[in-house]
């Protein structure tokens, strides 16, 4: 919440009024439309739901009429004595009927087929103690045919109690070798007097006679039904559309109800109906996208001018409060001008508001601003007067001059060389440092300084430097800053040699590419850890000091290089420990007025 109060109160004063008219306009009217469409679909599920669950209690009773016709034909051996006397003789497979038993088992199969029942595929009769009598479709009468006592349906007798049992549709082979599609209906005989098993009947019928009831009921393009038994194995179904759903959305459910269940292709309205004859469940399926089609198009609309409206709205406000905050905004960049040092600069104040008050109160202060610049301005031009005349009485450069002759006098007259020599270059070294009214030399005259230098350092250290240049004569008379490449050999001297790591070497290289003028010094001293090499390269990316106190000399190169020709030229540091520092200076490539580089492309 702390975090959120921080970023609402850092919000430009624009964006703050937008953003409070979209909470508490905007948002409001929203949710409202979005909770009303919520409620509307919610009451068309709940009546097309209602609708289709009476449809589905209509098919079922259809249904059950249809199947107690048939249930009163299991009981029908009951009235034939010599059918269940026959069904309690103990038989052989293959043990021929006499003539009065197959008389009596024709008979009561033609009082089954009665009445042109067409809807009856075939008739079979299972005894306990081995008889068999089976009527296959295309009326083939088979004796010798073996009960299998692992079918499903035979142990779904247990603990019905001579209760019929519905089988879903299954395959039914004739004595031609046909395949059927049919239900069965099944009920187990028992004695009147004993209670014993005597055995089982077993009506088979054809399923297009249930798919003609089904047809009587009409269903919607993606609309499915379906007629399952209790364990999910399908009866017969009815579908006009692609809809797949699994057995387990509605099995284990009792008696009658709606559902609205996911599915892969998305919400689907599961209505359900259990026969209590049958104990079948007749299961209707609607997807609720076509469901909800008509909704959908009235829900399009009302977004449509629902968003039409609100962008309108929001539109307008943005232009309102932008026009508001408009001042303040040209006040702001006003005072970013003042903060980059920019104090000629007034607002216009039209108005007596806050905005007008803050106005005249800005240009009062942008006034004794520059009243106060100027002094402040004077008073540094006259500090530095002051120190260039400091450094003007502390340093006579012809008196140095002046000294450094006569010590090479006395030394010429001595006979000492080396004092001699060291005098000799330091003078140049001195003019050369002095010379600091020229803004640009050549490399030549720059390289010259850098060997003057190191014949000094050769002879301070008793010629346990080795220096070496590799000069492209095309580059010599290339522009670069005075004093750039000496600081740069003094810290590989200060590497190479002060640290006691290494033997002396130090390289100077100068190439050109790309108009891009490359200067390497490389030494063989202590080196940098990677720590210690990161930190530097940091320190020269962010400080915009010139540095120019002990230690800075790198950092005061590196920024006379950036100030000149922009921040894509400068230094670049190289090394790993004990393997040496290498120094990269790069400058871009120019001539000082009347030298050419082709005078010097092919020395």
């Amino acid at each position: 919440m702390k975090a959120f109060g921080k970023w609402f109160r850092n919000l430009a004063l624009a964006r703050k009024l937008i953003l409070i008219n979209v909470v508490f306009i905007m948002l409001p009217l929203g949710l409202m439309g979005y909770f009303a469409y919520v409620r509307f679909a919610e009451t068309t599920e709940s009546k097309v739901g209602d609708y289709q669950l009476q449809t589905l209690k209509q098919l079922t009773l259809n249904i059950d009429t249809y199947m107690n016709e048939l249930n009163r034909l299991t009981v029908m051996p009951y009235q034939y004595p010599k059918v269940t006397s026959y069904l309690e003789t103990k038989r052989t497979p293959g043990q021929p009927l006499t003539l009065e038993e197959i008389s009596e088992l024709n008979n009561f199969v033609t009082q089954v087929f009665l009445n042109g029942r067409v809807d009856i595929l075939g008739v079979s009769l299972y005894g306990a103690g081995g008889a068999s009598y089976v009527v296959l479709p295309e009326s083939q009468y088979v004796t010798t045919y073996k009960l299998d006592e692992n079918l499903e349906w035979l142990n779904k007798f247990q603990g019905h109690y001579g209760q019929p049992i519905f089988v879903a549709t299954h395959d039914v082979s004739s004595t031609g070798g046909n395949i059927y599609k049919a239900f069965s209906i099944a009920r187990e005989l028992r004695s009147f007097d004993t209670g014993q098993t005597l055995g089982y009947i077993v009506i088979d019928v054809d399923t297009k006679f249930i798919s003609e009831i089904l047809s009587r009921v009409k269903l919607d393009a993606k609309e499915s039904l379906y007629i399952t038994d209790d364990s999910g194995s399908l009866v017969i179904r009815k579908d006009n559309g692609d809809v797949k759903i699994a057995s387990a959305l509605y099995l284990g459910k009792t008696g009658e109800g709606v559902n609205h269940v996911q599915a892969e292709g998305g919400g689907l309205l599961v209505s359900h109906v259990t026969s209590e004859v049958t104990g079948w469940i007749t299961v209707g399926v609607v997807p609720i996208a076509s469901l909800m089609k008509d909704t959908d198009i009235l829900r399009k609309y009302i977004i449509l001018i629902g968003f039409t409206c609100v962008g309108l709205a929001l539109l307008l406000y943005v232009f309102i409060a932008y026009r508001i905050t408009q001042p303040l905004r040209k006040l702001s960049r006003l005072m970013r001008n003042v903060e980059r040092g920019d104090i000629r600069i007034h607002f216009p104040v039209t108005g007596k508001d806050e905005v007008g008050v803050l106005g005249h109160s800005f240009n009062g202060m942008v006034a004794k601003l520059s009243e106060l610049g100027y002094l402040l301005y004077e008073t540094e031009i006259r500090e530095k007067d002051a120190q260039i005349a400091a450094l003007q009485s502390k340093i006579n450069p012809h008196f140095l001059y002046n000294t450094l002759g006569s010590i090479s006098m006395y030394a010429e007259m001595e006979g000492n060389r080396e004092i001699i020599t060291m005098a000799n270059n330091l003078s140049k070294l001195l003019r050369y440092s002095l010379s600091g009214r020229k803004e640009h030399v050549t490399l030549k005259d720059e390289l010259d300084h850098v060997v003057g230098y190191m014949k000094i350092q050769q002879m301070r250290y008793e010629e346990r430097i080795t220096f070496d240049m590799q000069i492209e004569p095309s580059v010599l008379d290339c522009k670069v800053i005075p004093l750039m490449i000496q600081p740069l050999v003094e810290n590989s001297i200060n590497h190479a040699l002060d640290k006691g790591v290494g033997e002396g070497r130090i390289s100077l290289a100068a190439t050109q590419e790309n108009n891009v003028l490359t200067i390497t010094v490389e030494d063989d001293g202590i080196g940098m850890n990677a720590e210690s090499l990161e930190s530097l390269r940091s320190h020269l990316r962010n400080t915009t000091d010139l540095g120019g106190q002990s230690g800075n000399g790198l950092l005061n190169v590196h920024r006379r290089i950036v100030l000149h020709y922009g921040v894509e030229y400068g230094l670049s540091l190289e090394s790993m420990p004990f393997q040496g520092f290498r120094v990269v200076l790069r400058l871009p490539v120019m001539y000082l007025p009347g030298h050419r580089k082709e005078d010097y492309g092919n020395a």
